[in-house]
């Protein structure tokens, strides 16, 4: 097994509503779906089925009216609390007005801010709200690197919207990660995740969202690389459920 005192969680995120901003943890459970209560809302268009995104697609649609990460999305009570049934989430707004989703606030809000009657924020069914596999990570050393090729664009964890950012010593360490049984904690509720490639970046990660300006460039600037073109952060599943925190150990076969 490989690991350093670099290698430990450092950033755990959620996103309830998918393409909404979403809440930083220091624990969150994990199960064989993914962080649990992750992306497990979208906002949906009844009329054809999309789900709204920062993106135009066969499955997804930018709807008009504010983007969908000027926005952003948190649960009032914590998943890992209730495991058997997960309340459905707050839509916060920019100024820090809440909007339930149990109570139908949230989809008179995005009706109203669209003009499309037909919105509403939907918990997922036959098909699941992720784009790929359910859950995703990147390492801070790979984070580092893009600041150093994009000086001057503000960069972190949310351009790439990871569920995990683990402390690495090299850029893309966690590529190598691959194919190999990666485990996280050290307890009885220690994770194992298996990860099976790297993900293939879109304009999201170009997109403004709180205090971060757009970033113009950031898809140019992947595309120039040589291995993994485009391509950057990883995702799997998890094999072996149980709760990640922050400061985990991670460790990889």
């Amino acid at each position: 097994m490989e690991t350093s005192n670099e290698n430990v969680i450092a950033q755990i995120w959620r996103y309830p509503v998918k393409s909404l901003r979403g809440e930083l943890l220091s624990a969150a459970a994990v199960d064989t779906r993914g962080l649990r209560g992750d992306r497990l809302w979208a906002v949906r268009d009844s009329a054809d089925g999309k789900l709204g995104s920062g993106k135009n697609s066969r499955r997804f649609r930018r709807f008009p009216g504010p983007t969908l990460l000027s926005l952003s999305s948190r649960y009032r009570v914590d998943p890992a609390a209730e495991p058997d049934a997960v309340e459905p989430p707050l839509v916060v707004d920019a100024d820090g007005r809440e909007y339930p989703v149990s109570d139908g606030s949230a989809d008179r809000f995005f009706q109203q801010q669209t003009g499309i009657p037909t919105l509403s924020v939907a918990r997922e069914a036959e098909v699941n709200h992720f784009d790929e596999e359910p859950v995703s990570l990147i390492g801070t050393a790979t984070l580092e690197w893009v600041e150093k090729e994009l000086p001057g664009i503000a960069t972190d964890a949310r351009r790439f919207r990871p569920n995990l950012v683990v402390h690495t010593s090299e850029p893309f360490e966690e590529e190598a990660w691959v194919g190999r049984t990666v485990h996280i904690g050290s307890g009885d509720d220690a994770v194992e995740l298996t990860f099976t490639h790297v993900l293939m970046r879109c304009v999201m990660t170009t997109m403004e969202q709180a205090d971060l300006p757009p970033a113009l460039g950031m898809l140019k600037m992947l595309g120039q690389r040589e291995e993994q073109p485009l391509r950057l952060a990883v995702v799997g599943a998890a094999t072996r459920t149980g709760i990640v925190r922050i400061g985990d150990p991670v460790v990889v076969d």
